[in-house]
């Protein structure tokens, strides 16, 4: 069982549209909020404006002093690992987050969940009892920039492929070594930013939903790219045969351009990057089919890169009709 502590209710109200001057029109802000917030002339009021119509007000002064999200897990009723549950809590965007229980938490549950914690960035143990854990969530999700985050996991996962490329060229791998622990890390503030965040336009929650579901993608990309990494490096067959090392090459280079389109295309969507990127994809697909690879392991992980590859250039060439172009005519009726 969870209680969310912070409960949103809605008051509806009917205001007429009136005329200012020659051309401006205007409505008056209703009073119960205006009191609520202690809105005074000269504040500043942030307005989002939805495609379906919606128009939101926000105080920007009730933004930047959002009450936080709290939640309590009554652990009997839950009857899971405490630890089981933090990431999911974090990445929904919860900065309080309570377990409680009628008897004594065991003590490996709590090292668990301290363990954890310090796995994840921003998250700390507030509080511990016998029967009662506390985390506290000081990473402001608002300030955490979504595209440097995207930009992180790219570069922690063409940094492998770059591995792949040097072992081809017979020389050593980055002496800089990142591994699934810090992909996790990132992953997990990128899921709390999108996920999570507190004041997303329409526009920017599918764009967010399309953010998460392919960093979910590249992680798994990572996962395939290590495998094929170890493959590569401990197979001397492959590094001995000239016509499967160059196919590789080439296909591992494209790769890598092809994970910027893949990138840029959700950040800044544009025909010409997804013509590019699917022009890169069907190279890939070229090489990898005129070429004779004999692993089958190999072969395999490759085919599973090519899929995930081209399941994330879909998703992102998505955002495109998220943008507001000439060419594209919305009817929401």
């Amino acid at each position: 069982m969870s209680e969310e502590t912070s409960k949103i209710s809605k008051d509806v109200e009917t205001r007429k549209v009136q005329r200012l001057g020659s051309s401006s029109l205007f409505i008056t802000l209703p009073k119960k909020w205006i009191n609520k917030w202690e809105i005074k002339p000269g504040d500043k009021i942030i307005m989002e404006i939805s495609e379906d119509g919606t128009l939101r007000l926000i105080a920007e002064k009730i933004k930047l002093n959002s009450n936080k999200r709290s939640i309590k897990i009554d652990i009997d009723s839950y009857k899971q690992p405490i630890s089981n549950s933090i990431p999911c809590l974090y990445s929904l965007g919860y900065d309080e987050i309570v377990f409680e229980s009628k008897k004594n938490i065991d003590h490996k549950e709590i090292e668990d969940a301290i363990n954890l914690s310090k796995q994840l960035v921003g998250i700390e143990i507030a509080e511990v009892t016998e029967n009662r854990v506390k985390l506290e969530c000081l990473l402001d999700t608002e300030k955490i920039g979504v595209e440097s985050l995207l930009r992180r996991i790219l570069n922690i996962v063409a940094k492998k492929v770059d591995d792949i490329i040097a072992v081809l060229k017979g020389n050593s791998p980055s002496d800089v070594q990142t591994n699934a622990e810090d992909l996790r890390r990132v992953y997990l503030m990128l899921l709390r930013r999108s996920i999570g965040g507190k004041y997303n336009s329409e526009r920017d929650t599918i764009r967010n939903f399309i953010i998460s579901v392919n960093s979910s993608i590249l992680m798994r990309i990572y996962y395939v790219i290590q495998k094929i990494f170890s493959i590569i490096s401990t197979d001397p067959s492959i590094l001995a045969d000239q016509q499967i090392k160059q196919a590789l090459l080439d296909t591992f280079q494209k790769v890598n351009d092809l994970f910027d389109e893949i990138i840029m295309t959700i950040l800044f969507p544009s025909v010409k990057r997804i013509t590019n990127g699917y022009n890169l994809l069907s190279q890939v697909k070229q090489i990898v089919g005129q070429s004779n690879i004999n692993n089958l392991l190999l072969k395999n992980y490759i085919e599973d890169l090519i899929s995930m590859l081209e399941e994330a250039l879909s998703n992102s060439s998505c955002s495109l009709f998220l943008e507001e172009t000439p060419w594209i005519e919305r009817n929401l009726s």
